[in-house]
């Protein structure tokens, strides 16, 4: 897998080639850019950085504003608009040269008809910012942007000689609670060598829930790289995450399910609104949960579990040597070639073909609820046995589907909008155990997504653990670098890891001055 500069400069060249096409046609119309129009566009272009743009990637403002108005200053500025409204509406960097699995639709985007209606309205710079997401989330990851580029404050080092808890004293200790006033999570430094008391405390373990920490409060070594974190990388993080905005759709959809991997969260969306909040769990490092885009079709209560072929392959043994067993934890077998369950006493291990279910019931993998938005990853989401695992803070537990916490609650929301599927119904069905199939009326967009980067309900800025280390490869692509290999893939990523860690030299280390005051996993088909 590698990321190829050259792809990004040959799009450039398209574009180039593009804009000479298109050019005769606004000739016809006798639609010229003016001066004012080369005003707005050069605004434009100087204030590519605030979207996590390179200036480099783009026309020399100031090279426009001297052209003479004429063919020469048309074609260049057509070529310049169409550059940057094309890596506005879809992103810089192709998502399939970093993701893989990646299979989301692209924007439905003309930007021919774009440039002509900016051409004709006069509004050169406001239509090329109505490219951009108008996502809420976007518009806060550039505002953090902006102000961390503008404001570039030397940020406090807290040494790492030791874990720090309640009831340290030291130099240490007052680094550390200058670091947090910093971070906005504690007010006031307070005298110098104050000790290490409840309310730094507190404030360390907010830092570490904006963070998905272990929120013990005490400051360990994950922590401390937390804390100490270059600069340069968070802007870094702002300008990946502001370019997987521009890799979705515009519409997400009135009611829609959103899934950040990165944050073990699901979100319930209905007309721009933030309705529901669930905790989740997602596929090991191994079997990564994949970045897509479906629609919800039906929700299954009190689900049989198929199983995949590699479970599946595990419970037929089991099945065939401790059939007892196999039968006490719910699983059938299933004769493929009759499609019924048939008893493994009787079965014929030497010619048949056979594969495993689970019944439903409180061992059944799928738990009581999964929703299904068929695509070609088979994955999905659903509820869990291993309920308990919700409790850690890191949470890559199953194969690759999104398992959910309190998934009736949120089978309530899907379903409340289809007649005569209120929650006591809901809870009814649950309490047969027998499996009913709710199909919906209005297909349900899910997306599952991955940022490492998001606003909180006051607006600020969390970063959050880059789980399945798929930052460092954008951020590389962004910058315009090569990588050639897996092996320099990795190296990457490691060195990424080494600047979030350790790259910090340049800090103080000084105090200013401030004023007082998981079991077996069997949860995915995948």
């Amino acid at each position: 897998m590698g990321v190829r500069a050259w792809g990004v400069k040959l799009t450039a060249v398209m574009i180039s080639v593009w804009a000479l096409l298109v050019t005769p046609a606004f000739a016809q119309d006798d639609v010229r850019w003016d001066d004012g129009a080369i005003a707005e566009l050069s605004l434009a272009l100087r204030e590519v950085w605030t979207h996590g743009l390179s200036p480099d990637d783009y026309a020399d403002p100031e090279r426009l504003d001297t052209l003479s108005a004429g063919a020469e200053r048309d074609l260049d500025a057509d070529a310049a608009f169409l550059a940057l409204a094309h890596d506005l509406a879809f992103g810089r960097i192709d998502p399939r040269t970093i993701e893989p699995d990646w299979t989301m639709s692209v924007r439905d985007q003309d930007l021919n008809a774009a440039l002509h209606t900016a051409l004709e309205s006069g509004e050169i710079y406001e239509r090329l910012q109505a490219l951009a997401p108008q996502n809420p989330d976007y518009q806060a990851l550039r505002q953090d942007l902006i102000v961390r580029t503008a404001f570039r404050a030397q940020r406090i080092r807290v040494p790492d000689g030791r874990i720090l808890k309640r009831g340290d004293h030291g130099h240490d200790v007052d680094l550390l609670r200058a670091r947090l006033v910093q971070e906005g999570v504690l007010d006031e430094t307070g005298p110098v060598g104050l000790a290490f008391d409840r309310r730094l405390e507190s404030a360390v373990m907010r830092f570490q829930a904006r963070h998905n920490l272990a929120s013990d409060g005490e400051v360990g070594a994950t922590t401390f790289t937390e804390l100490n974190v270059d600069p340069r990388h968070r802007i870094d993080q702002l300008r990946a995450n502001l370019e997987r905005w521009r890799w979705l759709p515009q519409d997400l959809g009135r009611r829609h399910i959103r899934v950040n991997i990165a944050d073990y969260r699901l979100e319930a969306w209905r007309e721009g609104e933030l309705e529901r909040v669930h905790e989740t769990m997602i596929g090991k490092l191994y079997s990564s949960t994949p970045i897509f885009s479906e629609n919800m079709q039906y929700v299954e209560l009190n689900p049989y579990w198929h199983t995949p072929p590699g479970l599946g392959a595990y419970w037929l043994r089991v099945m065939r040597q401790n059939p007892a067993y196999a039968l006490s934890q719910g699983y059938q077998l299933v004769d493929v070639s009759r499609g019924r369950v048939v008893s493994p006493y009787e079965a014929d291990w030497v010619n048949g073909r056979y594969r495993i279910q689970q019944r439903p019931g409180p061992t059944n993998a799928m738990g009581q609820a999964k929703f299904i938005f068929p695509n070609r990853h088979n994955v999905y989401i659903h509820d869990t046995p291993h309920r308990e695992l919700f409790a850690n803070v890191r949470r890559d537990d199953s194969s690759g589907c999104v398992r959910v916490q309190n998934p009736i609650d949120l089978a309530w929301w899907v379903l409340s909008e289809e007649p005569d599927w209120d929650r006591p119904r809901i809870d009814q069905v649950i309490a047969s155990g027998e499996t009913r199939r709710v199909y919906l009326s209005e297909r349900l967009p899910v997306h599952i997504l991955y940022f490492t980067a998001v606003p909180d309900r006051f607006g600020a800025v969390r970063f959050i653990h880059d789980v399945y280390s798929r930052d460092a490869l954008l951020i590389a692509a962004l910058k315009g670098e090569v990588i050639a290999s897996d092996e320099d893939a990795t190296d990457l990523v490691s060195q990424t890891q080494l600047l979030e860690a350790e790259g910090l030299n340049a800090a103080p280390d000084v105090l200013p001055d401030m004023p007082h005051a998981d079991a077996l996993d069997m949860g995915s088909e995948d």
